[in-house]
Order: structure tokens, then sequence, then C-alpha cells
């Protein structure tokens, strides 16, 4: 290996470690950025929030900071704390309503059961939980749930804050979990002052604040309120509640025990600040650090955001608690986009350079591949020139073998045609020359010599043409067909004409030509040289069949292979040919046509030769006999004359794509070949019920 392929290789491995470097602290730096944008505006969300909730809690606590004070000046109140000399007129203005009420009562006015009715009325009717009246040792003499199990009459609260509070200082506020009922409540109590200022008693009203922690839960958010001391006193959740957010001082939990503020309640630690400011909340923060490290992650409880707000009196503090996980999870998953971002990247250089490196060989390929096709294409162009000269070479091949197929049977019909003219000539030039002879001794004699002449000249005419016809037949297998225009032809006279051409072999056979569903006037489009040759060609290869059929059963007889049964059984050789016309023919462009049926009797096609049949050099006669030209020959013809072979069932007339017909009788049960062809608009409705025509030198049948 060269120095500089070692050097090349070094700068790869540094600039692979630089770049890993690089993407790792672009990744650590990408998961802080989306964790403190998360943390932004997680915070935003609780700020938003929390000012919500203040103003809700600082609505509900509004809502009863008067009432206290605006009980205790009423006139019943002092009599019910035994102030002598008080009347109604002396009391504050809204004694009169007092005295209404009291008026409509019963019970005389101060009285403990004027006091409780009345307490309970307002109760009802300002929504708060509860109402009482204590007297200045803090004994309870009236309260608005008087009737109740749980009633605040008869019990002393000389201990708590909001009637230490309320004496001392005109107003008291407290919240704590009720001794007697259980409930918790905010407590707002104002003094009941004497004529002279002195302080008669205490009226609290307690509040209950578990409406606001409904709000909390149903809103699915996590919200707790605090006071001074930290200790939870509402929730979003219940077992949350009067839990310690931090360790308590021993003088506060000395003085929480003193005024019994949470009913004996263990005040146990529900979170643990971390240095960050978030908190942990879980079951276990009373724990001492070495301790939790060992608890599993699961029991540590969860991480929080704290975001707090004053609100309240007495020091509250309401908190809004964010869970952390689905920023650490938001965050991860930026992570991991970031990465994949990064492997994409990577993977794209490696797939550039890859395509770099392969760049360079795919040109030389390219090169050698673009002389290569080159090279090749030639040689194909070359061997499709010489291909197409051996097909050309092999039609014309075929009709010169089918010119030497029917040379024996046209040289026997050239033979008769040309003894009967030296015959006829014969006897009219005798005839002639006896009219000659006996002209001056009986000219009756002449004219009538002069008639028979007259009438061999005619036949040897007849001779002639018929001479001429054989001839031109020899001419329509040995040039290669016009392209002339398809004009309209008749076609039974074509018809005759094959079976003229072919009569010697028909004879022979003793065929049965069947032309009772054939008119005489049905007009097909074509070109009469190729018509004429591909009828030939149809006919001639269904006697091909018919004779091979024949020669088979001769070859059985002669062996002893068939029964007399089955002698009995021979059917004789037959040729029916029919016709049925279309308005319209899918396969010839949608213009009227019709199909010619060409049906034998013989052994029929090999089901394993029907899908090669009109493929070339396709043939089922034996070595020598044939060449396989004739049907692929008539194929062409057929396209050539703008219309179809094609090889049927033998049972009905298909028109592709366009339904089918019974043919005229039972199917023969050999080949069926159906020709299809053009005819003029006007021939569209001819259909196969014409009468039969007899053909020349064979036996036709209707």
């Amino acid at each position: 290996m060269t120095l500089s392929a070692l050097r090349r290789r070094r700068l790869a491995w540094l600039a692979l470690t630089a770049s890993l470097l690089t993407g790792l602290m672009a990744l650590f730096a990408l998961w802080h950025w989306e964790l403190a944008r998360g943390e932004r505006d997680a915070r935003q969300h609780a700020a938003t929030r929390l000012n919500f909730y203040a103003s809700t809690l600082n609505a509900e606590l509004s809502r009863f900071q008067w009432l206290p004070e605006l009980l205790a000046r009423q006139a019943r109140v002092r009599i019910a704390l035994g102030e002598q000399g008080t009347s109604p007129a002396a009391t504050a203005p809204v004694a009169s309503s007092d005295e209404r009420d009291a008026a409509s009562d019963a019970a005389p006015l101060g009285s403990s059961s004027d006091l409780n009715q009345h307490l309970r009325r307002v109760a009802r009717a300002s929504g708060a939980a509860a109402i009482f009246l204590t007297d200045r040792d803090g004994m309870t003499v009236a309260a608005s749930n008087f009737d109740e199990s749980d009633s605040f009459v008869g019990y002393r609260y000389d201990y708590r804050p909001y009637f230490i509070d309320a004496l001392a200082r005109g107003r008291g506020e407290f919240f704590a979990v009720g001794n007697t009922t259980g409930r918790p409540g905010y407590f707002v109590s104002a003094p009941v002052l004497g004529a002279e200022g002195q302080p008669l008693g205490v009226m609290v009203v307690k509040v209950s604040l578990e409406a606001l922690e409904d709000t909390w839960r149903q809103a699915g958010e996590t919200v707790l309120l605090a006071d001074a001391n930290r200790i939870v006193l509402l929730a979003s959740r219940r077992n949350w509640k009067y839990r310690a957010l931090e360790a308590i001082e021993p003088q506060a939990l000395d003085s929480i025990r003193a005024q019994q503020q949470f009913r004996g309640a263990p005040l146990t630690p529900l979170s643990r600040e971390l240095e960050d400011g978030s908190l942990v909340l879980g079951d276990h923060h009373e724990l001492a650090a070495s301790e939790i490290v060992r608890l599993p992650t699961a029991a540590m409880g969860q991480r929080y955001l704290d975001e707090s707000l004053a609100s309240g009196p007495l020091g509250w503090q309401l908190h809004f608690l964010m869970p952390l996980r689905p920023l650490y999870i938001q965050a991860r998953n930026v992570v991991l986009v970031g990465l994949a971002v990064i492997l994409g990247l990577a993977m794209m250089a490696l797939w550039m350079r890859e395509r770099q490196a392969r760049l360079g060989l795919i040109r030389r390929e390219a090169v050698m591949m673009r002389e290569i096709n080159e090279r090749l294409e030639e040689r194909v162009a070359q061997r499709s020139r010489e291909l197409e000269a051996t097909r050309d070479e092999l039609v014309q091949a075929g009709k010169l073998a089918a010119l030497g197929t029917m040379a024996a049977g046209i040289a026997h019909e050239l033979n008769q045609p040309l003894v009967g003219i030296r015959t006829y000539a014969a006897s009219g030039g005798k005839l002639l020359a006896r009219g000659v002879a006996s002209a001056a001794t009986r000219p009756e004699l002449t004219a009538r010599a002069a008639e028979s002449a007259a009438s061999n000249f005619t036949r040897i005419s007849e001779l002639s043409e018929r001479l001429a016809d054989m001839i031109r037949q020899l001419r329509v297998f040995v040039r290669p067909a016009s392209q002339q225009a398809p004009v309209a032809l008749a076609l039974a006279p074509r018809i005759d004409f094959a079976l003229e051409l072919l009569a010697e072999r028909i004879t022979a056979l003793d065929l049965t030509v069947e032309q009772g569903g054939l008119p005489r006037d049905i007009i097909v489009m074509g070109e009469q040289v190729r018509l004429e040759q591909l009828l030939t060609n149809l006919i001639r290869n269904a006697l091909d069949a018919l004779e091979g059929e024949q020669k088979a059963q001769q070859a059985d007889q002669q062996t002893g292979q068939q029964s007399d049964a089955s002698d009995d059984e021979h059917v004789a050789p037959r040729l029916r040919l029919s016709w049925q016309a279309w308005p319209a023919v899918t396969s010839l462009e949608g213009q009227p046509g019709g199909c010619l049926r060409i049906e034998d009797n013989g052994p029929g096609i090999d089901p394993a030769l029907r899908a090669t049949l009109f493929d070339p050099f396709t043939t089922t006669r034996e070595v020598g006999e044939g060449m396989g030209m004739g049907l692929f020959l008539s194929y062409g013809l057929a396209r050539d004359l703008g219309g179809q072979l094609r090889l049927a069932d033998g049972a009905s007339v298909s028109e592709p794509a366009e339904g089918s017909l019974q043919a005229e009788g039972a199917a023969l049960g050999g080949a069926c070949f159906e020709l299809w062809l053009r005819t003029p608009a006007s021939e569209a409705g001819h259909d196969g019920d014409g009468t039969g025509h007899e053909g020349i030198g064979h036996k036709s049948t209707e």
C-alpha cells in the first residue's frame, strides 16, 4: 500500500471521528434546547392557569369577609350573649329587619332558638358551610347546625386562632379541619362588642373550599394550595392533602398540634425539592437521601415543575405542578428526529461517495456496451434482412410446391380438352369437305354439313376457353399477388372455379359437396386472383384430410384390423360449404361481412396443433407430402383481402365478440374453417338459406 493511500485512509478515519463527535455534540445541544423550550412554554402555561385559579380562590373567600362583622352588630346576637338594656332602636339600622323577622317567629328575640334559626337562614342564603356564635370563653352558644348530630353548640373553641385573633385584633382567619364535624374549612371571625366596646363573644363563619378542589380535579390539572408552613390544604389529588411539601420546623409543628388544626393528621412529607427548583412527589421523601437512591425508580415518585403564586390570606401559596416526564419525552423525540436526520445525511454522504466511485465504472461500461450494442444491431439488421429474404423464398417455394402437387391433375384435364379439340376439328373438316362435294348434286346436304361443322367449332371454342382457365390458374400460383384495390366479386363463380380445378380429386374420392347453405347471389369484396387462390387452398386442404382418412381406412381393411361391423359403418366423405351474413363484424372494423364455412367429415385437427396451425411448416402429412405452407399462405391471403381466417369448433358460426348462430345441419365432425369476408353494404342482409348449386365434375346435394 502506497503512502498516499495510507494518508487518504487516515484522513478518512479522522473525518469520520470528527463527524461523529460533532453529531453527538449537536444532539446534546438539541436535547437541552428542546427541554428548555418545553419548560419555558410549560411555565408560561402554568402562570396563566395560576392567575385564573388565584382569582377564583380570592373571589370565593372575599364573599364572606364582611359577614361575621355584620352579624356581630345585630341586637339579637348581643341579647343572646346576655347584654342588658339593648333595645332594637339602639342597634344598627339592619336591626329593624331582624326585629321584623323575630316578630314573625314564636321564640322571643335574642333567645337561643331565635338565634339558631336566624343563623341557619343566613348560612343558607350566603352559601356558608356553618355560622356559629361563641361567648368570651370560647363556648358555642348558637350555631346554624344546631339540630344536627355534629352541632357546634356546647363545644369550646378558645384554642383556635380565629377566636384568639378576633378578641385580640378585631378579626380572625384560620384554616383547619373541624374537630366536631371532621370537615375542613376556612374560618373567618369578628368580635361581638357590647355597648361600651367590651368583647361579649365571637361570631364565626366557616367556608367550605371543596368546590374549588372539584373544579381543579375536573380540569385534569395538578393544583394544590399550601399554607405558610407549606402544608397542603387543598389539592386536586385527595391523598396529597394535609402533607408537607418540606420538613416542618418543630416549633411550627408544636403550634399546629396545640391548635388541633389538622385533627391529628400525620403531616408526612409529600415532596422533595431538587436543586433546579423542581419537586419530586411520592411516598418516600421522608427517607434519607442514601435510602432513596436504593429505591426503585417507580417508587421514588414523579418529578414536577413547580410554579407558585401567593394567594389568599395567611401567607398561602397556590402551586401548579407540571410533570417533567412529557417534557423529557418530547426532548427525546426531537433528539431521535435529529439523530434520524444525521443518519440520513450520513447515509446520503456515503451513497454519494459510492455513487461517485461507481460513475467512472459505469462510464467505462457504457462505452463498452455501446460498442457491443452497435455490433449487435448491425448483426440483427443483417440477420433480419436474411430472414425476410428467406421468408419470401419460402412463400414462393410453397406456391411452386402447390403447383407441383396440382400438375398431375391439370395435365389430365389439359389432355382431355386437347383430344376433344382434335376430334371436333377432324370431324368439322370432314363435314366441310362433304358439304363442298355435294353442293352441286344435293344442296340440302350442304346446309346440314355446315350446321354440324359450326356446332363442332363451338365445342372447340368452349374447350379452348377451359384450357385458358386452367393455364391462368397456373399463373395464379406462380406469380406474386398484385396490390389491386378490392372490388365487388360474385363468390359462387370463384368457388366453382376452385371445384373445377380440383374436380379430378373430388371424383376420385367420390366426395359429396353440400352447398345447400350457399346462395348463388353472394357478393364479396376482394381481388379475384387472391380469392380463387385462397378458396383453392382451403378446399385442397380438406381434400388432403379426407384422402388421408380414406387411405388409412383402406390400409386397415387390407391388414384385417377392421371388423365387418366397422365396414358397415364406413362413412362416405363429405364437404359442406355454407354462408352466414352479418350486418356489422367487429373483426372487420365494424363493416358488413359474412362467414364462409368449409367443413369436412375428416379426422379433424389435433388439439395440440391449434395454437400453431397457421404458422409456417405446420403440417400433419407424411414427410415429402407437404411443406406445411398452405394454411400459412391462406391466412396471409385472408388478411390481404381485409378478412380473417380462423379454425372453428365445427358447431356454430362464432362472430368474434358478437355472438354465435347455429350452422345449417349437424356438425360433420371434422375440421371446420371460417373465412370472414367483407361484403358491400347492400349485401348485409343475405343469409344462408339460398338454393344449392351443382358444381362441375362432382356430386352436389341440397
